[in-house]
């Protein structure tokens, strides 16, 4: 398996549109589940976060090629994902990707089937 994670700086007001965002997660949970298998994702996370002023959400993915989850998220074949690529457009400033540098990822299971 692989993991990554990372950090998306938001623009100043979007808190509504990010509630909006996991109201909207939150209720169509079977079709955000349906596209992790698509992208054979093994658990997907968000946080919210606050540093000196600015908010962010924090992402974590652990699946078993990281590259094919970002293309087959793109690719956009579901609504939800439409949703989901939209939204983030919308409230991420124009600095406001950051990826982690992957150290460490212990699963419950060292030896996964």
């Amino acid at each position: 398996m692989e993991y990554a994670s990372g950090l998306i700086k938001l623009k100043a007001g979007s808190e509504k549109r990010v509630e909006e965002w996991r109201s909207t997660m939150t209720s169509r949970l079977d079709e955000a589940a349906a596209t992790l298998q698509n992208e054979d994702v093994q658990v997907e996370s968000w946080f919210t976060l606050e540093m000196n002023g600015e908010k962010y959400l924090l992402w974590y993915l652990r699946a078993r090629s990281i590259k094919r989850v970002f293309e087959v998220l793109h690719e956009l074949k579901h609504p939800i994902d439409r949703y989901h690529v939209a939204l983030m457009a919308e409230i991420t400033a124009d600095d406001g990707n950051f990826i982690a540098k992957s150290l460490i990822d212990i699963p419950r299971n060292l030896n996964p089937l």
